[in-house]
């Protein structure tokens, strides 16, 4: 097989390290993992708690799939046990709550592949069969800051004002967005009632803005419990409960090519290779720069920053003549 690989981080300097880490050990298992910013910039033994979630990650995938049979556990004894390990890899570092990531794996299991995602890191097969799972909190989140985008883009001297102080109001909450001034307590109330009626979240409103205004810092509370609509698997404090994950084989035979990207793709090109990724994306940036249209995410662009890092890994397979 031929493998190609790519991988960006946020910072248009390249003075800072990004949260996703490519995955690839052949004949075991090839993907990514993308570690959830940490918007307080939390180290870990000086490196991003993101990005440590991401590596510690991959040091227990590469752990628990090197003996064969662990690639065919059924997904809730593979998930639980991946738990157990990556909370493990934290315990010399008294981290609480620990740090998420996002995986996303295509696993070498002699005629089949199998193809797993935990997160919305995703993987297309053959061009075209696209596997990923998304999450209602990130709709949550992109409504509201798409809302106080436009509304700070008519006050603020620029556009980068805008987003840095729509992104701080979405990820430190709009508590912290009234107490620092960047809007006032009827703006918040307005945009926080948009996102309930524009989302179609009655009946979750009281979740909504509990959410909304303590901010993406405290998302963590919605990790992996079970009890309201904004929950979500991740690989983080807890084991996944609500079976959000991908889990799908398809006969080697089948396949001639597998994309693992993460979600700093908001477009899939045509072709499954790096140069067609990076011009996607590089039109999708043109098109929505600040990603409050129609590639509306929790973040935009900036002079300084991507909307997020990125990370792409292709696989060509040989075509396997079925015996």
């Amino acid at each position: 097989m031929n493998i190609e690989a790519f991988s960006r981080c946020k910072y248009r300097k390249v003075d800072r390290q990004g949260d996703d880490v490519p995955f690839i050990l052949p004949g075991i298992a090839i993907g990514l993992f993308d570690g959830a910013t940490d918007v307080k910039g939390t180290l870990i033994n000086s490196t991003p708690a993101g990005r440590m979630a991401a590596l510690n990650a991959a040091e227990c995938v590469a752990q628990l799939l090197a003996p064969p049979e662990n690639r065919k556990l059924p997904a809730r004894e593979l998930v639980n046990k991946l738990s157990t390990l990556y909370a493990k890899s934290f315990e010399k570092h008294s981290v609480s709550p620990l740090p998420a990531t996002t995986l996303a794996l295509t696993i070498d299991c002699g005629d089949n592949w199998r193809f797993f995602c935990l997160g919305d890191s995703g993987i297309r097969i053959n061009g075209s069969e696209i596997l990923r799972h998304t999450k209602l909190i990130d709709d949550v989140s992109t409504f509201a800051r798409v809302a106080l985008f436009h509304d700070l883009s008519e006050r603020l001297p620029d556009l980068d004002s805008a987003e840095m102080a729509a992104r701080r109001a979405i990820f430190l909450g709009f508590d912290d967005a009234v107490e620092k001034g960047i809007m006032g307590r009827e703006l918040a109330d307005n945009i926080i009632t948009k996102t309930i009626v524009g989302l179609s979240l009655q009946n979750e409103g009281a979740i909504v803005r509990d959410f909304l205004t303590a901010g993406i810092c405290m998302q963590y509370r919605f990790a992996n419990e079970v009890g309201n609509s904004l929950c979500y698997d991740v690989l983080a404090d807890g084991t996944p409960q609500i079976g959000d994950w991908v889990d799908a084989w398809r006969p080697k035979e089948d396949v001639q090519t597998i994309e693992v990207f993460s979600d700093g793709y908001a477009k899939l090109p045509d072709n499954p290779t790096v140069a067609a990724w990076e011009a996607a994306f590089e039109e999708t940036d043109r098109q929505d720069f600040h990603r409050i249209s129609e590639y509306a995410t929790v973040k935009g662009g900036t002079e300084d920053e991507f909307f997020d890092d990125r990370t792409v890994v292709i696989i060509q397979c040989p075509r396997i003549q079925p015996t």
